[in-house]
């Protein structure tokens, strides 16, 4: 079930039994740009807002859906996070580009942000099982070398440039497509095979 939104005038509620049903002011709405609205909400227009939730709502959640492979909880807990990013962020709205292009860029930044913080509780648990399950046969210096191994390759992938370490992770961490990463990343796909060689390149360059 998407999560739905409304906004109090002190804080926002997400509830499931949101009414969206257009009153006669929001029917004069119809027509506005996503530009117009979201400047409108800017200046604390809370009608506004409920018509762009209303626009995006449901495509911005099958978007998220696409991907990335979570429980419902964690994936409400993502789309609730976008939406409350660009409310805390309305101040600053600059008509640079489309509504949708921001909107979707904040989705992006969010899900980036959790592919990161997953890889690296991934990284430091394989290490951690690694310590606890160590074959007992293997000398003190081979486990030494193990562990000074993945130091050294964690230190490389965060001295790679930041597009080739998103790359990198999205594909091996959280397991996208290089069709999902250039979606996520809105670069094309020429772009993402580019990054993702030019990041295993060094890595081996750099590991061997």
């Amino acid at each position: 079930m998407i999560p739905t939104i409304k906004k109090n005038q002190s804080h926002v509620v997400f509830d499931n039994d949101i009414d969206l049903k257009a009153s006669a002011q929001d029917l004069s709405l119809q027509e506005v740009s996503d530009e117009t609205l979201m400047l409108a909400y800017a200046n604390n227009d809370q009608l506004a807002f409920n018509k762009l939730y209303e626009r995006y709502r449901v495509a911005l959640y099958r978007y998220m859906f696409k991907q990335i492979t979570v429980s419902e909880a964690i994936l409400n807990e993502l789309y609730q996070d976008v939406w409350l990013k660009l409310i805390n962020s309305r101040q600053q709205y600059k008509v640079k580009a489309s509504f949708k292009t921001f909107l979707y860029q904040i989705a992006n930044n969010t899900l980036k942000d959790y592919f990161r913080r997953e890889s690296v509780r991934k990284i430091m648990s394989n290490i951690e099982d690694d310590t606890q399950l160590q074959d007992p046969a293997k000398l003190p210096e081979d486990r030494v070398l193990e562990s000074e191994l993945m130091e050294k390759f964690r230190q490389v992938l965060n001295e790679l440039p930041q597009d080739q370490r998103d790359v990198f992770l999205l594909r091996e961490e959280a397991g996208l497509t290089s069709v999902q990463i250039a979606e996520v990343m809105q670069v094309s796909l020429d772009t993402v095979k580019s990054r993702m060689r030019y990041a295993v390149s060094r890595l081996k360059e750099i590991m061997d």
